[in-house]
């Protein structure tokens, strides 16, 4: 007969070898989700649909499409010029006045000289007339006739001297009213009125600033994907959020050798904001120009914020590539990371080629620290 001891230890055995079970399982379910643990607070958005373009950005400084100095050629005093920079002009407005007074004295004199020329033209046309009458009658020598046919010869190509070096002198005359060759502003103002104005000095500039240019360097790797007409947007510093619709509209045809760059010209509008009556862009605005290169239709997108570097995801990105983390939530609470292949580009928003799914609850805020199997607590979902 055993001992009631033994028949203790036989019964008490199986639930022990149970209890160690279920511990065993407690704890491998700790080891996932920790159920002690507070819940930590974070947005999310459900994954959608959009249309996106793949674009390659570049940094932009505007410049104002056309730029033109104005100086004299007229070496004298500028007696008027009444415009300050950033003051508009138009086509054919004068801008300065330069002292003429010699110019002036010299086409006075210029035009005695023709009229003294004249008069004596008409005289020998009279006497070639009566000469050739009486070389006709054989009353004078053939000679007699032609000293004068010479004279008047050499007056005529006097009077054609005088008339070329008036003509040279008056248009020097008129270049004392200095005129704006297109619309545009004043910028650079160098010379004051009083100032000796000089050839090699200029008034100032005139920027044409209804249209503005950005002059960009594609990389060789880009060159293929860019042609002239092709549309580009812009955005500036000076206006975040906004964006500026532009055309490319010259690419060289050649590389620079030496930072084996090619160079493309952009193009874009600007035209007066009629709630202000002023053009919003300016020369010299910084920002970043996107050259749209292809569009995708209703394609799946991550918004930026929910993206996270991964240090060791860079280490393996390939050239070209965009491997970033997400973190989601799944229908149980417990946060999931992701690894993530975006494409293209729009905004805030990337394309997404692999990784997430749409309906996806991602999170766009307090990911960061998240561990992956945490439990998260949801304080304000968009798009449910």
């Amino acid at each position: 007969m055993k001992s009631p001891t033994w028949l203790s230890i036989r019964l008490v055995f199986p639930w022990m070898a149970l209890a160690i079970v279920v511990m065993a399982l407690g704890c491998k379910k700790a080891s996932a989700v920790n159920e002690g643990e507070k819940p930590k607070p974070v947005r999310v958005e459900k994954l959608g649909r959009a249309d996106i373009v793949d674009a390659i950005s570049y940094p932009a400084t505007l410049r104002a499409h056309n730029e033109v100095r104005i100086i004299s050629t007229i070496p004298d005093i500028i007696l008027d010029f009444p415009l300050e920079d950033g003051d508009e002009v138009k086509r054919g407005q004068r801008i300065a006045l330069i002292r003429r007074d010699g110019m002036d004295k010299g086409l006075a004199n210029m035009a005695a000289q023709i009229d003294g020329v004249d008069a004596q033209l008409a005289n020998i046309e009279s006497e070639l007339d009566r000469t050739r009458g009486l070389l006709d009658a054989g009353a004078v020598a053939t000679s007699a006739f032609d000293r004068l046919e010479t004279q008047y010869k050499t007056l005529k190509a006097q009077r054609r001297s005088l008339d070329a070096a008036r003509g040279q002198l008056a248009v020097t005359a008129g270049n004392a009213y200095i005129t704006s060759p297109i619309d545009g502003v004043v910028a650079g103002k160098m010379l004051e009125r009083g100032d000796m104005a000089a050839p090699q000095i200029p008034l100032c500039r005139v920027l044409g600033v209804d249209r503005l240019k950005v002059d960009i360097r594609l990389v060789e790797t880009d060159v293929p994907k860019v042609r002239v007409g092709q549309d580009v947007v812009l955005t500036m510093d000076a206006y975040p959020g906004r964006e500026f619709p532009g055309k490319a509209t010259r690419v060289l045809p050649y590389l620079d050798p030496a930072t084996r760059t090619n160079g493309v010209e952009i193009t874009l509008d600007n035209a007066l904001d009629p709630k202000t009556g002023q053009r919003p862009l300016k020369p010299g605005m910084f920002g970043r120009a996107e050259i749209v290169v292809a569009e995708r239709k209703a394609v799946l997108v991550v918004p930026e914020p929910a993206l996270l570097l991964d240090n060791e995801l860079l280490s393996q990105q390939q050239p070209g590539q965009i491997v970033r983390k997400a973190m989601v939530v799944d229908g149980e609470g417990i946060a999931r990371q992701r690894v993530v292949h975006c494409g293209a580009r729009k905004g805030s928003l990337y394309q997404v080629l692999d990784g997430l799914a749409e309906g996806d609850r991602i999170i766009v805020r307090g990911q960061h620290g998240l561990r992956d199997g945490q439990r998260v607590e949801i304080v304000d979902a968009k798009s449910e």
